[in-house]
């Protein structure tokens, strides 16, 4: 009877604990490979730039172009008047046509003195003096003609046209202003090959490399999807103070996109093997941060860890929690330390 009755108490006991039992649902920690997102600011840029200029001194008589506007090889940007040159052109044609004359009068008198002087009525004396002349006289002839090549080149700085297929970034001079050799008039930009510049600290250039696969993003083309690579890293920070200049191609599709917009450039880097757990099992007590897992007792207990970056799919555990331990989901009413639980599904 005493032996029945201990059993029967027992048996009631396991009854009560299991009816008191809360119903939870448990997950086992389990490392995901994951890779380090590093993200930085820059703008879209033109990796061809000409700031155009002139030899030709002047007043800018006509500006045919506007900023912003987009432009072809060969077109005609701007007009300096070039009465001047134009007057000295006229006047070295003017002296090449007198000279051409001279030469071919110096021409005949030579070829007259050779045949004098194979029969030998002129002097070698006679000879060498003609054919000095007439090489004096084609010299003059080369001359000029020289001088109005120059002043041809000249002309075509007069008329300045553009070189690339682009558009005009900055205009510097409007109608009226005096031109002077050297100084800026025009700047074009290329848009046949857009590229991002972003500035990078010191302490985290290292992450680059060249040909790194980048994703990029533009406010003003939301709708695309863009990537790139890092081109070329640029390792003087003279210009920036600690700050250093990458620049990223993209690849693909870049039209409506424009020199001067914002993107952010995120560059993938260091993979590592993380503890990612659900946001939702994370318990936070002022600035503590724990997960509810089982003892051996079948009781829920509260394990305080160290969290580190957010992810899509949860949140990295880097202390507290090691791979293959259970934590507790979910669970049919609030946890409390201690208390007894039930595995009713493992995930």
């Amino acid at each position: 009877m005493i032996i029945g009755g201990l059993v029967s108490c027992k048996t009631d006991q396991k009854e009560r604990t299991e009816v008191n039992a809360l119903k939870v649902t448990v997950q086992k920690a389990v490392s995901v490979d994951k890779v380090s997102q590093y993200q930085f600011s820059g703008k879209v840029k033109a990796d061809d730039k000409l700031i155009l200029s002139t030899k030709a001194i002047g007043q800018v008589e006509k500006v045919y172009v506007d900023k912003g506007e987009n432009v072809t090889k060969g077109q005609l940007l701007l007009k300096i008047r070039s009465k001047d040159i134009l007057s000295k052109k006229a006047s070295a044609q003017a002296s090449l046509r007198e000279a051409k004359s001279v030469l071919k009068n110096t021409e005949k008198d030579y070829q007259r003195t050779q045949r004098l002087y194979d029969k030998g009525s002129a002097t070698q004396k006679e000879l060498d003096d003609i054919s000095t002349a007439r090489e004096s006289d084609q010299a003059r002839v080369e001359s000029i003609g020289q001088s109005i090549v120059e002043l041809d080149e000249l002309l075509s700085y007069s008329n300045l046209k553009a070189p690339i297929d682009g558009f005009v970034s900055q205009k510097f001079v409007n109608e009226g202003t005096m031109a002077t050799p050297g100084s800026p008039l025009i700047a074009l930009e290329s848009l046949d090959q857009l590229k991002i510049e972003i500035s990078v600290p010191e302490f985290e250039i290292g992450l680059f490399t060249e040909g790194d696969p980048v994703q990029v993003e533009i406010d003003a083309i939301k709708e695309k999807s863009l990537t790139g690579s890092v081109d070329r890293i640029i390792t003087s920070s003279a210009f920036s103070g600690s700050q250093y200049q990458v620049l990223i191609v993209l690849k693909g599709d870049s039209k409506g996109m424009k020199p001067g917009m914002f993107a952010r450039v995120s560059l993938l880097k260091n993979k590592e093997s993380k503890t990612i757990v659900p946001r939702k099992a994370i318990v936070q007590r002022g600035q503590l941060s724990g997960l509810y897992t089982v003892n051996q007792q079948g009781e829920a207990m509260l394990r305080w860890v160290r969290l580190g970056k957010e992810f899509p799919e949860g949140i990295e555990v880097l202390s507290g929690l090691k791979n293959g331990e259970q934590y507790i989901m979910t669970s049919e009413s609030k946890l409390t330390e201690g208390v007894k639980v039930e595995i009713t599904k493992s995930i």
